[in-house]
């Protein structure tokens, strides 16, 4: 009895030690989530603001929720954020959850309350959960504003349906008060990133452009489109990526032409096109870069001619990126440039095929909140630029993605390591043959006769 009790003290101890030891944030990321807070309150100098770090997404892995890890940097589950303005200065207080011994057994060490983990997050207080209730009573108004990272507007009710916890929670400490959204305040920050942050976002589009190359061996008929995805989400956790910063997409002949295909099951044939966009997510920053190579080796002339349209349009958008530029005019001078190219098979303008947006905000999320998409861009806030065109009844998708920060002076491509060029993109496909050229061993099977003849890939 005296061993077994023995052997409980001691496995709580090295759970504690672990705990206190690991370093859930490097001094820089407390150092930005402390500017970050400052910054917020400077904005929101009303009311409370209480955010919970809910999970982010529907994984079989937890992720944090992006706007509580972005005033934090921490990523424990179920902690919650309350940040009070105040003249005499912010108050801050993290709330964790009580430690469970028996349950760290089976899940890990967890951090606790005290002044040091407030010291290693740089946070002003770190108190138990079971502490909010009280903390609340005291220090927010019962019928003033609470800005809270919860949903609003048309999807209030469906998430109280669906995830009714922390708004059962909320209401039951602050009856009376006026719930409000955090996220607009929230995203208006995020959309300009620190010097910090591009290093993050430059590390996960490195390691993307190595996952691009490293499924080019894997692309060939007969193939399949797993194969490329397991070649690609591989050397993510090689170099060190989190996790896929989303569903890899790689959707070959018909399946270029389905802008989120994520099955990625189909055998790949000769003359098909594959579009391949992933992205890997490194110390929570993501990239989001698209390739569209020819499954044979080589582009038809048909499949060139998409492409070199595709190609002109993403050029035409680049030019238009610099401060004070807006993603109206981006947008716009990528349609003009695919409508004045070019045509679908009954003579139409290509621009109807061309059935989304020249690109997004990126960051903590692939898509990137914005406070206001009208708002216009600025040093610092790094986007993507992505034309596309999608002719659905000739079996032909391209897309051609890169990750750009913007500059005081223009814009810089953060992706340019990635070839685009046509010949460029051929010259890849011939250097990752294997000298067998066979499927089995990681080749490609070449079918020059069908490239003569075919412009577009099977079904």
């Amino acid at each position: 009895m005296r061993s077994k009790l023995f052997s409980h003290l001691c496995l709580a101890g090295a759970l504690l030690l672990l705990s206190e030891s690991a370093s859930p944030a490097d001094s820089q990321l407390r150092q930005e989530a402390r500017a970050r807070r400052i910054a917020y309150l400077q904005r929101a100098t009303e009311g409370v603001t209480l955010l919970f770090n809910r999970r982010h997404r529907e994984l079989n892995e937890y992720v944090p929720d992006k706007n509580f890890y972005y005033l934090t940097g921490c990523s424990e589950p179920g902690a919650v954020l309350l940040l009070i303005p105040g003249k005499e200065g912010p108050r801050e207080t993290l709330f964790l959850a009580r430690r469970d011994p028996k349950q760290e057994r089976w899940t890990g060490p967890r951090m606790a309350s005290g002044r040091e983990t407030a010291r290693r997050l740089g946070m002003q207080e770190v108190l138990s959960l079971d502490e909010l209730p009280d903390a609340l009573a005291q220090r927010a108004p019962p019928k003033g504003k609470v800005y809270a990272n919860l949903p609003t507007g048309p999807h209030r009710e469906a998430a109280e349906k669906c995830c009714p916890e922390p708004w059962v929670r909320l209401r039951r400490w602050l009856p009376h008060a006026e719930i409000l959204d955090s996220g607009p305040e929230l995203a208006f920050l995020r959309m300009k990133k620190s010097e910090w942050e591009i290093g993050k976002i430059r590390r996960a589009v490195e390691i993307t452009i190595a996952g691009h190359r490293n499924a080019l061996p894997a692309i060939g008929p007969g193939r399949f489109e797993y194969e490329v995805e397991a070649a690609i989400e591989y050397q993510f956790r090689s170099r060190g990526a989190t996790r896929p910063a989303f569903p890899s997409i790689v959707g070959s002949g018909p399946n270029a032409a389905v802008l989120h295909y994520a099955e990625n099951n189909r055998r790949m044939t000769s003359g098909d096109l594959v579009v391949i966009d992933v992205g890997a997510e490194f110390d929570g920053y993501s990239a989001d870069l698209t390739r569209t190579y020819p499954v044979s080796g080589r582009f038809t002339p048909r499949q060139k001619e998409i492409y070199n349209i595709v190609l002109a349009a993403q050029q035409a958008a680049l030019q238009q990126v610099r401060p004070g530029v807006t993603f109206d005019s981006i947008h716009q001078a990528a349609v003009e440039t695919i409508d004045s190219r070019g045509r679908d098979r009954q003579g139409r303008r290509l621009g109807r095929y061309f059935i989304h947006g020249t690109g997004h905000h990126l960051g903590l999320d692939v898509h990137d909140p914005v406070s206001d998409r009208s708002r216009p861009l600025e040093p610092g806030m790094v986007i993507t630029i992505e034309p596309g065109i999608y002719i659905p009844e000739e079996n032909l998708g391209v897309r051609i993605e890169d990750d750009v920060l913007v500059t005081r002076d223009g814009y810089r491509v953060l992706s340019l390591e990635l070839p685009r060029e046509v010949d460029e993109i051929e010259r890849l496909m011939r250097e990752s043959l294997d000298p067998a050229g066979s499927p089995e061993t990681g080749g490609r099977a070449r079918d020059e006769a069908a490239m003569k003849t075919q412009e577009v890939g099977g079904s």
